[in-house]
């Protein structure tokens, strides 16, 4: 029987401390994966712009991005969905006035708003962005300026309340902890993408596995036939996990897909 696997990257495929090593044994597991039968699917927050060519290289059978916004197999996007311009416009302003700082993600762009604040983290990513060359002049007040989902940046000067309460009418917010937090469009998310894969492939739940280490995740664990959280991630993905792996570079890849006997 045919199953399904869903990668989170960042803390899941790729170290998730600056160095985003990917390591041999989970390549080499998600090929023999796949000549196995089965089928491997990325599913991460990130926007399709965002997947790296050593990534995309390893051979998947598509791509669940931006929190299930946009959805690809092989070469054909079969699900895209994007904010509407009204709404992206007002949240840049509600953005501002909460003293947050954003970064709003596209499939095709990132575009940074120059009239916020910036904060360390934010500048630390954005400058490696620009040194793997990504294009990172792209602002929220150019005329074609639009995205998919977003994240934001806060601190004690933020009015988090006001922030989430205003945001809640349009978007779910994802606290990922240490004054961060990802905006996904209400509906949207890594568990629905699944769901819309499994609906194409003509798949059983109990047939998918999905592999991931933060709290954008717990929902993808829940959702599919078996949940599977990396030794590295978030403690409180552990009790929704059916298994817990081993850390990145310690072949939690590999672990997971051997325990269930995928490879």
């Amino acid at each position: 029987m045919k199953k399904a696997v869903f990668f989170d990257i960042d803390g899941t495929l790729v170290t998730d401390d600056g160095t985003s090593v990917f390591p041999k044994s989970a390549i080499d597991a998600i090929r023999n994966l796949r000549k196995n039968g089965h089928y491997a699917f990325i599913n991460t927050g990130r926007t399709m712009m965002n997947i790296e060519e050593r990534i995309r290289s390893v051979g998947f059978d598509g791509y669940v991005c931006g929190c299930g916004t946009y959805i690809q197999m092989g070469d054909d996007v079969i699900f895209y969905r994007t904010v509407a311009e009204d709404i992206c416009r007002k949240t840049v302003e509600l953005v501002r006035l909460c003293n947050m700082n954003p970064l709003y993600e596209r499939a095709d762009k990132f575009f940074i708003d120059t009239e916020c604040r910036t904060t360390p983290f934010y500048e630390n990513l954005v400058d490696g962005f620009k040194k793997a060359g990504m294009n990172m002049s792209y602002t929220a007040n150019d005329s074609d300026f639009g995205f998919d989902k977003f994240v934001c940046w806060y601190d004690e000067s933020s009015n988090l309340d006001m922030f989430k309460r205003e945001i809640a009418k349009d978007f779910d917010f994802i606290d990922r902890g240490y004054g961060f937090c990802e905006l996904t469009p209400k509906g949207f998310s890594k568990a629905e993408g699944i769901k819309t894969v499994c609906k194409k492939l003509d798949l059983q739940i109990d047939d998918t596995y999905a592999v991931g280490d933060s709290l954008n995740d717990l929902e993808m664990l829940m959702a599919s036939g078996h949940g599977i959280a990396m030794g590295n991630g978030r403690e409180e993905l552990f009790e929704h996990a059916e298994f817990v792996t081993t850390k990145v570079l310690d072949g939690g890849i590999e672990t997971a897909l051997k325990h269930f006997k995928l490879i």
